[in-house]
């Protein structure tokens, strides 16, 4: 069976390696580097920056753990430099395992033509018996008359191509990009300000931990205006619908996302997409065209490389014909700002809201030997169960929250209860013990806190 994939992104490669895997004659078709905006201008970078800035603030605070540092220098050139020595090689390890497994990859811009034939911006028409569409997403560029001239008005590509610090930067959106970006440009010594339409940053994310967030941001000197948007930018600075001036040397727009589909054709494979443009996929990624799939970002689901990759992989084995879908209330989520927030399935609002009389269970890491010990000891984890106790939610902002998601990830996918957790042997001293104590608490027998 021949499968043609548009685009090489986390979901398209992926899919490709099980594909080829699995003994599909596979071609990946892709206009830019392979691994597309996750590892070339998103996930990847981004942390290569943050490793740095990380290292900048522990640096700083080596005086609280009898360390003397004299004098240090930051080399801007050097820290971006690094970051591109990162994604060039993870590049190449993702292009030799395709060449390994016998995916041809093909380089250029495609065009659907019919709902089997593929056209390359060479002119050339691939055909496929299945196509797989992974195109993702592209940022937002405008914002009414606010527009991105990567000037004084930069993208976030921008941002990660560029090895430069302003003086005062403000930042447009307090999502995870919008956070992580403002973490970075702080401890770099920038003087940093965002604006947030919303009531709260991360507004995704529940609220307590958007809260728990905008206290640290601010102790931090991250300048927060919530409820509030950009009338103009002038010379002097940005000036708020509230009316109130700040000055910005530059100003990052990190507002959301949009389908990467213009010039696609899918109009000439009468694909449907919905009101917001992104393509419609059935349980099992199908679209309305029977031999045509869809996953990752262009799908509109949820917007993260792990679950493209994921898709991907479903996809490839529904092709096959399994018929196999995805529990979305078990997609973990991970944002890099300083405390890390690591969060999967429902928030107690979510909770609440779909009529459910949550059961909460709450664990502060300042009550934990090892976040005292290695001196990153603010955050809490929050479970979420319902009243069975079953775990429907999981919330974390602390120490590498991230590497935090695995366990309670996979118990919300297990239908695992808070006994479950409880029952479980944590070694000590580490991180996950946060995770158990919260499930003691949510059982109402708290062990190391009152």
């Amino acid at each position: 069976m021949n499968v043609v994939i548009i685009g090489g992104g986390p979901g398209g490669y992926v899919a490709a390696l099980r594909g080829a895997q699995l003994g599909l004659n596979v071609t990946l078709i892709e206009d830019d580097k392979v691994g597309g905006v996750c590892l070339n201008r998103g996930c990847i970078p981004t942390k290569a920056l943050l490793s740095a800035s990380e290292k900048l603030v522990d640096i700083k605070s080596s005086n609280d753990f009898g360390i003397e540092v004299g004098d240090y220098k930051i080399d801007i050139n050097k820290i971006f430099n690094r970051k591109d020595q990162v994604v060039n090689q993870l590049v190449k390890g993702v292009e030799y395992l395709l060449s390994t497994r016998g995916v041809k990859l093909v380089k250029g811009k495609a065009r659907l033509v019919s709902q089997r034939d593929v056209q390359i911006s060479t002119g050339e028409i691939i055909s496929g018996d299945v196509i797989i569409i992974a195109t993702g997403s592209l940022p937002i560029t405008s914002i009414g008359n606010l527009k991105i001239d990567n000037d004084r008005v930069i993208s976030s590509d921008y941002a990660l191509s560029t090895p430069h610090i302003p003086r005062e930067i403000v930042i447009i959106g307090a999502g995870a990009i919008g956070v992580e970006f403002a973490t970075f440009y702080k401890d770099m010594g920038a003087d940093v300000s965002i604006v947030e339409m919303m009531s709260r940053v991360v507004p995704n994310e529940d609220e307590e931990i958007s809260k728990t967030l905008e206290k640290v941001l601010k102790r931090k000197g991250i300048k927060l205006y919530l409820n509030n948007t950009v009338k103009e930018i002038t010379e002097d600075g940005v000036i708020l619908e509230s009316g109130e001036l700040l000055r910005a040397e530059k100003v990052l727009v990190a507002v959301g996302r949009k389908p990467n589909t213009d010039g696609l054709g899918l109009e000439n494979a009468g694909i449907k997409t919905n009101n917001r443009g992104y393509i419609e996929v059935d349980e099992y990624l199908k679209t309305n065209v029977p031999n045509i799939y869809a996953i990752g970002d262009v799908t509109g689901i949820a917007l993260f490389a792990h679950l493209a990759s994921h898709q991907g992989i479903i996809a490839i084995e529904n092709i096959l014909g399994k018929k196999k879908s995805i529990d979305y209330n078990a997609v973990p989520r991970a944002t890099f700002c300083e405390p890390q927030i690591g969060s999967v399935g429902l928030t107690e609002g979510q909770a609440r809201a779909n009529g459910i009389n949550p059961v909460i269970g709450r664990f502060p890491f300042r009550a934990l030997g090892y976040a005292l010990a290695i001196g990153k000891w603010e955050g809490m984890v929050k479970l979420i169960a319902d009243e069975s106790k079953e775990l429907i939610g999981a919330h974390i902002i602390g120490p590498y929250a991230s590497n935090l998601l695995g366990e309670v990830t996979l118990a919300v996918k297990e239908k695992m209860r808070l006994e479950d957790i409880a029952e479980t042997i944590h070694a000590h001293p580490t991180l996950p013990e946060a995770i158990m104590e919260a499930s003691f608490s949510g059982l109402n027998l708290p062990l190391h806190i009152v």
